[in-house]
């Protein structure tokens, strides 16, 4: 299979987890923070589950057996028993009625994938070995967040908030382009920090520069 990473806004939408282990749990903790409205049906779940659900109102417990018409109304379902023949019923339920569907360690019955994901603030990197080697997907994600550091969540938000204002006054795609860059440099060896002084001096060199090249 040929997976392409997309990045869509899953906030809001309606997630049905079937099982209420380890691995429903993990993936409970992976989707939250995305503001998806989870229903998760399982005959047995976890403690860890159960504290989280009385701590949000975006996560709903029921604790029985998977009927088929749980699927019904869900945007994305996400198949994470111990069962793998009832985790490829499910999986072939929802392909049936076009409902994207992921199978935990069955990729063959997967619609979609979970990648490793590092995640600065905004600043959301994903990794996948395409289902190959999920072992080589969190190694790759452990480098990455060797490399990224948590500082990068303030650079971003810095960067974004003066994005308006430098759009406003260099006209020049190009020009905007290397000031991006050259504030991110700046930011990222100095802690995240940017200062308004800073952008406006790096906006009035690139007004400078131009008026030199006419």
């Amino acid at each position: 299979m040929a997976y392409f990473p997309f990045m869509v806004d899953i906030s809001g939408q309606q997630c049905l987890i079937v099982g209420g282990g380890q691995v429903a749990l993990r993936k409970v903790q992976t989707l939250l923070p995305f503001q998806v409205h989870i229903c998760l049906v399982a005959p047995k779940i976890c403690d860890a589950l159960w504290e989280m659900a009385f701590n949000t109102d975006k996560l709903q417990l029921i604790q029985r057996s998977f009927c088929d018409s749980d699927v019904f109304g869900m945007d994305f379902v996400v198949a994470a028993t111990d069962d793998q023949s009832q985790n490829i019923h499910v999986s072939r339920l929802c392909q049936q009625i076009g409902i994207p569907v992921n199978a935990v360690d069955q990729r063959e019955a997967c619609s979609f994938i979970f990648p490793a994901i590092v995640r600065r603030g905004d600043l959301l990197i994903a990794v996948s070995s395409g289902g190959d080697s999920p072992a080589a997907a969190a190694y790759a994600k452990r480098k990455i967040q060797q490399n990224v550091p948590i500082y990068y969540e303030k650079m971003v938000q810095a960067l974004g908030a003066c994005r308006s204002y430098i759009r406003q006054n260099v006209p020049s795609a190009a020009r905007r382009k290397q000031i991006y860059y050259d504030l991110l440099d700046y930011a990222d060896r100095h802690g995240g920090e940017l200062p308004q002084t800073v952008v406006k001096m790096a906006v009035h060199a690139q007004k400078v520069e131009k008026e030199r090249c006419i």
